[in-house]
């Protein structure tokens, strides 16, 4: 009887494993590969959240965060995994259309709240906010890559927009979603719900 039980057990399709936005039921694979130097990276999920905006939650983007495979996190873990030099991944999906200058003037005005001086990343900030050339539009998909020696590589839509190599900018990039002053508490805090 064992032995019957084991065949149909291995006989069941596997199942996806994904991660779920709760509130708009986005789903997201729980774990990815990143190509660094012809190897693949598996990242894992931290977690993944919904940025709303106004006071009538309008639905801005949906959100994930991954960190490469036994990644030590700590006890701050949003420090750390901001500040960590390893392979790490966000991707957003926007969910409604905006302007160019308020896509890139809310990343400027976030990276400013946790920034006194800006001068060691703002030749980098100038070519980050250069990629973005054209107004948001529902259904854009935004993933930012980072894996030391590769750099931090920003992709839209599928095309490739360039690389950063400074660490320092990496490390304010990521204050947006896990600074100390984040583009949103709560939000910050279901990116990290997964760990």
């Amino acid at each position: 009887m064992k032995w019957i039980v084991a065949t149909v057990i291995l006989m069941l399709p596997l199942a996806a494993v994904a991660i779920v936005e709760p509130e708009t039921g986005t789903e997201y694979p729980d774990t990815v590969g990143l190509d660094v130097g012809g190897e693949t990276v598996m990242l894992e999920a931290t977690g993944v959240g919904l940025r709303e905006k106004t006071f009538l939650k309008v639905d801005v983007y949906t959100i994930v965060s991954y960190v490469v495979d036994g990644a030590d996190l700590g006890d701050e873990p949003h420090r750390k995994l901001r500040e960590l030099d390893a392979p790490k991944r966000i991707q957003m999906d926007l969910r409604r259309g905006f302007g160019r200058e308020k896509l890139i003037n809310s990343f400027r005005e976030v990276i400013e709240n946790n920034y006194e001086d800006l001068s060691p990343i703002a030749r980098d900030m100038d070519t980050f906010m250069a990629y973005f050339e054209r107004d948001a539009r529902e259904g854009d998909r935004i993933v930012f890559s980072y894996a030391p020696g590769m750099g931090l590589v920003t992709v839209l839509n599928g095309e490739t927009r360039g690389t950063i190599h400074n660490e320092k900018f990496v490390v304010a990039l990521w204050t947006v979603w896990f600074g100390e002053e984040p583009a949103d508490e709560g939000m910050r805090d279901d990116l990290l719900s997964a760990l």
